[in-house]
């Protein structure tokens, strides 16, 4: 087991952690197919927490934007916001805990490292959330969520 699949439990939300289980414990394949099995499955699992919070994910956006519109108003180098950029690596690094413990139940390993396709993930998962703020578009989401999905399972390839 990794290190981050150690303290997945620490640090995932339960319900995807409680999803990516169930759905393993009920997969009859392994690689990159259970991999796309346990990736919909936590993705899934994940999408109601974020409907279910709207006003709270704007006030994340508000606050996000809030601290970069102080920061750019008084400098013009592009040097990382502390505030801002610790926001975005601790999300990577719950991604990765997720990435991690998929592949790990599903005997398939990342083909590129873990912490640059987390940080695509959220990236994309960022903008799904904002979208969906903007136009309450649950058809549009779901495909994205899906194209995501298949996205990251091409990143993997069997152990």
């Amino acid at each position: 087991m990794s290190v981050r699949g150690e303290i997945a439990e620490g640090r995932l939300r339960p319900t995807i952690c409680e999803a990516v289980e169930k759905a393993a414990a009920s997969l009859d394949i392994t690689g990159v197919r259970a991999l796309r099995v346990l990736l919909h499955a936590g993705v899934s699992a994940y999408w109601p927490v974020v409907k279910a919070t709207p006003a709270r994910q704007i006030r994340a956006y508000e606050v996000t934007v809030q601290t970069l519109r102080q920061r750019w108003e008084v400098q013009t180098e592009c040097i990382p916001d502390p505030t801002a950029s610790a926001v975005y690596r601790e999300m990577d690094t719950e991604v990765a805990i997720f990435l991690d413990l998929c592949a790990e139940k599903s005997g398939a390993q990342w083909l590129e490292p873990v912490e640059a396709i987390a940080a695509y993930a959220v990236s994309v998962l960022q903008g799904t959330v904002l979208r969906w703020l903007a136009d309450c578009n649950d058809e549009t989401t779901l495909v994205v969520l899906d194209d995501l999905v298949s996205s990251l399972a091409t990143r993997a390839a069997e152990v």
